[in-house]
């Protein structure tokens, strides 16, 4: 008695078996990715093996340094760039992964009709069951009735190399530097702006503090004068210019509590804080006197992330000539068949492998672009870098020379506040001794609240240039800004 034929889902449970086992497979091997590793790998670059700073307290002093780790920590403009950076990295395996062999599991299932009689052998329509074995023995086919199929569940390898592989993955590698070297110039503009802001509160509490003062004396000059106006010994046109003079300090103690508030909210923005409310402390950064000129331009031309990234991306456009001018030669691929199941093949192989070369012979003028659009990128990047380098020579020059002369201007403004400071003291004096009025008295101590308002803004002015100075070459770093005085 003859077995009966195995059914369609029999002949199949071998290959829906191979493909459990190949998506199990797969799925061990992709796995879930590691987010936190994944922005670890930018952060190591950012942090230098420095330690996440714990958040701003509210009400906490804030120093210039903390401001710094702060805003490394939780910027999140900082973190885009760390992103970029990343994906730099996984461009750069993925041109790596060009060199390395793939793995495909393809089974399938073809069904054809089985051919029909030939013209000797039967009738005008009726098929022959002979022509019908020849086809499934010459194709590996099964024949079921007038139905022919084929099951086959091979696993499919494959390898490809071309010169263009090489250049692409040493461009990547480059590109790769690119990034790193970005990421590390908009560190440096994300702490100096930082320094920026932080300074600029000062000033603005500073303007505040000193406009309170004033306004006091404003105050006691309108009273001074509408009480001698009332004995007829001021003019009118002299009240109503004093009581002027109070409001126009009324609106600029205004304006200077505003620019506080908008001051304290950028800072807050910039480190990744809810709020900046505690006091701020000036460390005085600034040297008394600057490294030679030379040192910094130096310092700068050698150190410059944005510079060394230019550098980097010429090279890289040099390795993406290469890889346009490699289109033309020959590339050579590999692919290699393993079968772990085939219906009904008693005699058929149980492997094979195909070899293939390619030589382009016309391209229509493609592989000419490529390489005219390489060359041009090349020149591109050269000139930047090029143009860079002389405008970081020129911006180190100026934030030297403008360090230099806030310190002339520093020492100039001290002077004059020692001499309101004398002038103060002598207008008391006379006033006790019934030689000047208390007016004269309030004037001279406008006059001295004015000169040391200049003398703080030009001292926090001067820091802010020393760290731009810092800035410009290529030394501005999250840590504690006095450790990198001079």
């Amino acid at each position: 008695m003859t077995a009966p034929a195995p059914s369609l889902r029999d002949r199949l449970a071998p290959v829906l078996a191979c493909c459990s086992l190949a998506l199990v497979a797969a799925g061990s091997l992709s796995g879930c990715v590691d987010q936190s590793r994944e922005v670890q790998t930018y952060r190591d670059v950012l942090d230098a093996n420095a330690a996440k700073p714990a958040p701003l307290q509210p009400g906490e002093t804030l120093t210039l340094g903390r401001a710094f780790a702060l805003a490394n920590a939780d910027n999140e403009q900082l973190a885009s760039e760390g992103e970029t950076y990343l994906q730099s990295l996984i461009q750069k395996n993925r041109a790596f992964a060009e060199f390395l062999p793939t793995l495909s599991f393809q089974p399938n299932f073809t069904a054809e009709q089985a051919p029909r009689g030939d013209a000797a052998g039967a009738s005008a329509g009726a098929p022959s069951a002979n022509a019908a074995a020849v086809a499934a023995s010459q194709g590996g086919y099964v024949q079921s009735g007038r139905v022919l199929h084929r099951l086959e569940a091979p696993v499919i390898g494959s390898m490809s190399f071309s010169a263009g592989s090489v250049t692409n993955f040493k461009s990547a590698e480059m590109a790769v530097v690119v990034q790193r070297q970005t990421l590390l110039d908009a560190q440096a503009t994300i702490l100096l702006n930082v320094a920026q802001a932080y300074y600029q509160v000062l000033i603005s509490e500073r303007q505040v503090a000193v406009l309170e003062r004033s306004l006091a004396l404003q105050d006691a000059r309108v009273r001074d004068v509408q009480g001698r106006f009332r004995v007829r010994l001021a003019l009118a046109l002299e009240v109503e210019q004093t009581e002027a003079d109070e409001a126009a300090t009324r609106v600029l103690l205004s304006q200077a509590r505003n620019d506080v508030g908008n001051g304290r909210r950028t800072l807050a923005l910039l480190i990744g804080a809810p709020a900046v409310d505690g006091p701020l402390v000036d460390a005085g950064l600034a040297p008394d006197q600057p490294e030679p000129l030379a040192s910094y331009v130096d310092r700068a031309l050698a150190g410059r992330e944005d510079l060394q990234a230019a550098v980097a991306a010429v090279q890289a456009a040099h390795y993406a000539v290469d890889a346009a001018v490699a289109e033309y030669y020959p590339s050579v691929t590999l692919n290699v068949a393993g079968f772990l199941y085939r219906e009904d093949y008693a005699d058929a192989t149980k492997w094979d492998g195909i070899l293939l070369a390619s030589l382009p012979l016309f391209s229509a003028g493609t592989i000419k672009a490529d390489v005219r659009a390489a060359w041009s990128r090349l020149r591109q990047a050269a000139l930047f870098e090029s143009y860079l380098r002389r405008e970081i020579d020129q911006g180190v020059r100026t934030a030297y020379d403008n360090f230099v002369t806030s310190g002339v201007e520093l020492a100039e403004l001290q002077r004059e506040v020692r001499a309101s400071e004398a002038a103060y003291r002598q207008s008391v004096q006379l006033e006790k001794n019934g030689l000047a009025l208390p007016l004269d008295v309030l004037t001279a101590q406008d006059t001295l609240l004015n000169s040391q308002l200049q003398f703080a803004n030009e001292s926090y002015s001067r820091t802010v240039f020393y760290l731009d100075l810092v800035r410009a070459s290529g030394a501005l770093k999250p840590g504690t800004p006095a450790d990198r005085r001079g």
